[in-house]
């Protein structure tokens, strides 16, 4: 048993509690008492001092496995060639198109990911892990169409889900698609560690055909799964669905997919899915960038959950949501994801919410709920994770604040001093403590 004495809790539920300890037994928070009520023997007590007590913080979409994506280079000789071929490919596939271009980008980053060797790729991946781990995460959606990272990611001593992302450009290839991964996602089921959970990714509108949309919707309301996609984060989508084709469609053939065709031209995202009677309260849609007020009104009142994605929607889509506006439609409905693919990630949950509430001004309070028990509901995870209560499992972090200072000081603060997931301690003073 532990026992961590701090000035402040913020607890994520109801109450903000001053002078107050933690304690924990077995990796679950088993009380919650006044400091001058602690009378514990001193080898179990923490006492922290001016520090606060937040739950651990989700990240609710991640891909690792870009982490060095266009950073490191390809090292050996054979994945030079590799790279190579894969830019000639590339540059034929876009001449002429310009370099913002959203579709471009993305297949600039995946060239750089296809000539990455299977070490440089797990490289990569856990280098992402470590960071945001050292940021706080103790809870994150990890994105990926290859399965070389589920053992990796069972390992991983903190809560994650994972979402296997599939495209398809047929109606055939959306029920051998569907087959496959149906098949392959019930066996890993039976092998996945009690702090796994997996989901669906479906990659976007323009990226599956409606059959899997229509077949993957049947199958996570009929198995309770999650949903995830992109969602009309990109002009390229919002082209494809107004005149059937845009710069998007270079996009799929760099990836090998033939020509995907809407089901109807122009057509809102939010009605492209809506027809097909796939929008519920298990999908949880990134970005939205491009969605005008009366879709993402449409969105909220279908039970859609919402990433918030403002690194990214500004270096790949070229445009992001006004915070204010998420908060209007999706308040306590949302969560962010710190995915980005600059050299020098931030992998801070704590200071990009910062960042982004500059003008919105929520309390501090409040503003951890949206990363902490918001996304945890959204995820389902909210029995286990996501705020500091009893019987819920010990995952939390520990900021020392200055002398004098209150909990508000987190406003100024980007990483913990301490993080903990199921009362073990990963993190302490940027040392990491675990091992991938």
């Amino acid at each position: 048993m532990k026992c961590y004495k701090a000035k402040w809790i913020l607890t994520s539920e109801s109450e903000i509690l001053e002078d107050y300890a933690l304690v924990v037994d077995e990796g679950k928070i088993i009380d919650l008492i006044p400091n001058k009520e602690v009378h514990f023997e001193d080898k179990i007590v923490k006492d922290l001092g001016n520090a606060v007590i937040t739950p651990g913080f989700v990240d609710m979409l991640t891909q690792f496995q870009y982490t060095k994506a266009g950073h490191s280079g390809a090292k050996s000789l054979k994945n030079k060639i590799k790279k190579f071929f894969l830019t000639i490919s590339k540059n034929y596939t876009f001449a002429g198109v310009k370099q913002d271009v959203y579709s471009l980008k993305w297949a600039n980053i995946l060239c750089d990911y296809f000539s990455s060797d299977r070490a440089e790729k797990l490289e990569s991946f856990k280098s992402g892990v470590v960071g945001s781990i050292k940021s706080g995460t103790t809870c994150f959606a990890q994105v990926s169409r290859e399965f070389k990272y589920f053992d990796i990611i069972n390992r991983i001593p903190v809560k994650k889900y994972l979402f296997f992302e599939v495209f398809s450009d047929s109606k055939e290839k959306s029920k051998k698609k569907f087959k496959d991964l149906r098949g392959k996602v019930e066996e890993l089921i039976y092998h996945k560690g009690e702090n796994t959970h997996i989901g669906i990714m479906l990659n976007s509108v323009s990226g599956a055909h409606k059959k899997l949309w229509e077949l993957f919707s049947k199958y996570c309301r009929k198995h309770n799964m999650l949903i995830l996609t992109r969602f009309a984060e990109s002009q390229d989508e919002i082209e494809w669905l107004q005149f059937g084709f845009s710069d998007i469609d270079l996009l799929h053939k760099f990836l090998g997919l033939r020509k995907i065709t809407p089901y109807s031209k122009n057509i809102s995202p939010v009605d492209y899915l809506d027809n097909l009677k796939v929008l519920t309260n298990k999908i949880i849609a990134a970005n939205a960038n491009y969605a005008d007020e009366d879709e993402l009104k449409n969105l909220s009142d279908k039970g859609v959950k919402y990433i918030y994605q403002p690194y990214y929607s500004d270096e790949i889509c070229n445009k992001k949501l006004d915070f204010k506006t998420v908060l209007k439609y999706f308040s306590g409905n949302f969560g962010f994801s710190t995915q980005s693919f600059k050299e020098n990630k931030d992998f801070s949950l704590l200071k990009l919410a910062n960042r982004m509430n500059e003008d919105a001004n929520l309390p501090v309070e409040e503003l951890i709920k949206y990363l902490t028990i918001y996304p945890a509901q959204i995820l389902r995870l909210e029995n286990s994770t996501g705020s500091i209560k009893i019987g819920k499992d010990a995952d939390f972090n520990v900021f020392k604040l200055p002398e004098g200072a209150d909990y508000q000081e987190l406003k100024n603060l980007d990483i913990p001093y301490a993080v903990y997931s199921k009362g073990r301690k990963l993190v302490k003073d940027g040392e990491v403590r675990f091992s991938l």
